[in-house]
Formats: C-alpha cells, structure tokens, sequence
C-alpha cells in the first residue's frame, strides 16, 4: 500500500499518530545521522526508542508501534477495522520511512530551484533552532540578512488535523519574519512554486 492521501492518512492526521511527541522527529534524526538506507532509518528509529544519544532524539516506539498504533486506532474513530494490521504498518513505513527521505531530498531541490530562478535572494537550508522550534526548512535572505523562509510540505499535509498545522503556524510566526508553504505532490512536483517566487520577491 503507497503513501497516499486517502482514509489512512486522514486516521493519522486526526489521531495524531506520527505527531512528534507520540513518535519520533524523524526529520531531525535523518538530519543528525544522515542514514543511507531505508533499512538504516528503520533501524536508526529503533535503536532511538531503546538507548539514549546525543542527539537528543527520542523515539516513541520503532515503525513497527507505529503501525500497530494506527491499526487500533481504527476501531475510536471509525469503530471497525478497515485496513489489516499489515496494510498500517506498511503505511507509516511509507511515511516515517519512504517520504521523510524523500522530503530531504526535495527540500535541497527547492533550494537549488529558487536558487535558479530567483537570483536576487539566497536559499539555504534551515539549521538548528529555526529547523527545530521554528519549523522553518528553508531560510531566504537578501544581501545576507534573513527575509523569510519556507516549509516544504506533501500536498497530503493539507488533510493533517487542525492542531499539527496550528502548531506549525504558531512556531513560525515566532520568528517574526514572513513563511511562506511550498508544497509538493506524490510525483514529487512543486506545486505552488510560481505563487512563492512572486510572493519572495515582494519581501
């Protein structure tokens, strides 16, 4: 079963399953050990739930729990079983493991499009508290001062339940600086880029 925006990833968002706190900050372990597999980031999670590391990341459980916990969420919010125990653990696999690489994969290409396109402004890659508390993946600056920055976020991030996006638009207005979505479809296409290099280039 894929990754898709369907009923499955409508249960996660509205039961919070993969919410950091209930799992693991998957990003920022990718970002802190830079696994090479998907089999490396499976295991990268697990030995997280077990052991402590200076990274300071702590895994809720391991991909497997992670299933487990959508699969008996279905009977609160649906009150039956609709997919088997497999098909969800299969499905936060895809999640945590397929598209958390994927989405570090697309935010350096965001950064190497806006970079192309928009040649007047400089995009890195956020760092340390404005990846973290800020939820910024992308910083934009202009004559090497920050002037805003952008969330690379799957289109399914839409469908995610009120309280996740609320967070995230809380952490960002933080920063005091405008941040901008930039979101990406299942082929892996930008989806709004024209309407955020219009809007960068008003800052």
């Amino acid at each position: 079963m894929a990754y898709t925006g369907g009923p499955l990833n409508e249960l996660n968002g509205k039961m919070g399953i993969s919410a950091p706190h209930k799992s693991v900050a998957v990003m920022k372990l990718i970002k802190q050990h830079n696994p090479k597999s998907k089999g490396e980031l499976v295991e990268l999670i697990k030995w997280h739930s077990e052991n402590t590391c200076d990274c300071g990341v702590v895994s809720q459980g391991t991909v497997e729990d992670f299933g487990i916990n959508l699969y008996k969420s279905q009977m609160n919010y649906w009150g039956e079983y609709k997919y088997t125990l497999s098909e969800c653990i299969q499905w936060e696999y895809d999640l945590f493991v397929i598209q958390s690489l994927k989405g570090g994969m697309i935010e350096r290409s965001v950064i190497s499009e806006l970079s192309s396109r928009v040649r007047e402004y400089g995009f890195s890659e956020a760092q340390g508290f404005l990846d973290e508390e800020l939820r910024i993946d992308v910083v934009i600056t202009k004559e090497g001062e920050s002037v805003g920055g952008v969330q690379v976020k799957p289109l399914t991030y839409r469908f995610m339940r009120q309280g996740v996006i609320d967070f995230n638009e809380s952490a960002n207005k933080k920063w005091n600086k405008p941040v901008f979505y930039l979101y990406y479809d299942m082929n892996e296409r930008l989806i709004n880029c024209g309407d955020l290099i219009e809007s960068i280039r008003e800052l």
